[in-house]
């Protein structure tokens, strides 16, 4: 590890954490176009791995990512649907337009859009960001937990704790476990990393094990070129109750991606 890098533990098939992992880059990348970051990953050890962010001041840089997440500024642009209005974030000097449940011409809603119901992007945002924990570490990023009714549904332990249950906590009013900085750093990295979400059946991302800058990491992890080291997985858009869905945990799509 790069002295002031940023090693984050994360499940690799949890496509909520991968997503999580992109859009803390993202943020991150914004003061910084030249950031690198890449993923630590042994297929031997498919549940484990690191995403590494070579920053210079390494968890001060963390901590004031989530404190600002933590105590951003929401505005919804508008839509004739309320439940699926573009979100505006803002927190210090840095703006960001949330619109990735929609298609280019915000018409429609796209299939890894998984709330439904009585839950708004208004709900979403306003219940998640205060949840936020700003004194989360590298270690436990992803594993701080929280009880709310309200998830985008990118987290696949979230989905699973529900169908647990026997019930929709979301339809019942009911709280249920949540990991806010999975749901609110995925949600921002699924504008910048868009899959493709033509395929009904499965949705695929790629880990890339070599320094990228974001702007080559968003192309990288979608469709890796020949010669780059990447790990090729895929989920699928599951659904829980009759109109909520979720992200399930990923599988390896074994098409080892570098290409030889």
């Amino acid at each position: 590890m790069l002295n002031g890098s940023l090693q984050i533990h994360l499940d690799p098939l949890n496509p909520g954490q991968f997503f999580a992992c992109c859009g803390l880059f993202e943020l991150m990348s914004q003061g910084n176009p030249g950031l690198l970051s890449q993923f630590i990953f042994d297929p031997r050890s498919p549940r484990i791995a690191k995403f590494q962010i070579d920053a210079t001041h390494g968890p001060n840089e963390l901590s004031a990512v989530l404190r600002g997440l933590r105590s951003a500024t929401s505005k919804f642009l508008n839509h004739e649907l309320e439940a699926v209005r573009p979100a505006q974030l803002t927190f210090g000097t840095q703006e960001v337009t949330l619109d990735w449940w929609l298609d280019e011409f915000r018409d429609k809603t796209v299939n890894i859009k998984c709330w439904a119901g009585q839950v708004t992007t208004r709900r979403l945002f306003d219940e998640l960001l205060p949840l936020v924990d700003a004194d989360a570490t590298c270690d436990d990023l992803f594993n701080r937990s929280a009880l709310t009714s309200s998830l985008f549904g990118v987290d696949p332990r979230s989905a699973w704790n529900t169908l647990d249950l026997g019930y929709s906590p979301n339809e019942h009013k009911v709280a249920s476990t949540v990991f806010p900085a999975v749901e609110i750093l995925a949600a921002i990295g699924l504008q910048f990393f868009r899959p493709d979400s033509s395929r009904r059946s499965e949705v695929r991302y790629s880990l890339w094990k070599e320094p990228l800058p974001a702007s080559i990491a968003r192309l990288a992890f979608i469709e890796p070129w020949s010669g780059l080291p990447v790990e090729s997985l895929a989920f699928e858009i599951c659904k829980r109750g009759q109109s909520y869905k979720y992200f399930s945990f990923a599988k390896s799509t074994e098409k080892e991606s570098t290409n030889q």
